[in-house]
């Protein structure tokens, strides 16, 4: 009988931790060194809903916006934000590197030799669409994997987001 008891009062004292810690204000998450986990189907609908945003505030705000690396278009610990070009291959905003802005990236290249900007551009023309290239990743220094989703605004204006992809 002693032992029911002693169960008893551990049981006990793990059930009022556990719902003690219930009640404790979130803890934010240990630093990893993973990428958080940024589905395909979650950068497609943030790029949707930057494009939309265009929409509702206008070209120069949504740029400025998305420049803002504390605003509402960075996300996941700087792992999700918005680039945004012109059909010239000259970038208007990017969310993780503001000193790209004003660049014009016609020639950027990854390690394979690809035009990674002119493809985006491309597949921007055609409305909205998806492109793998390679781009350094900053967690790394290193160039990364990654799949790109890029939509038209207008004429003059195309936005995207990536993902970098687990090789």
């Amino acid at each position: 009988m002693r032992y029911a008891s002693v169960t008893v009062a551990v049981v006990l004292a793990s059930v009022t931790l556990a719902l003690a810690g219930e009640q404790e204000q979130p803890q934010a998450p240990k630093a990893t060194t993973a990428a958080p986990a940024i589905t395909k189907e979650q950068m497609v609908k943030f790029v949707e809903e930057a494009a939309a945003y265009v929409k509702e505030v206008g070209r120069e705000a949504a740029l400025k916006e998305f420049s803002n690396r504390k605003g509402k278009f960075v996300r996941a610990k700087g792992e999700l934000y918005i680039y945004a070009y012109d059909f010239k291959c000259v970038c208007l905003a990017h969310g993780f590197t503001p000193d790209l802005v004003g660049q014009n990236l016609t020639e950027k290249k990854d390690n394979h030799g690809s035009l990674v900007i002119q493809k985006l551009r491309d597949t921007a023309k055609n409305g909205k669409g998806f492109v793998e290239f390679g781009w350094t990743d900053p967690a790394t220094g290193k160039e990364g994997h990654k799949l790109g989703y890029v939509v038209k605004i207008d004429d003059s204006l195309w936005l995207g987001s990536g993902i970098y992809l687990q090789r």
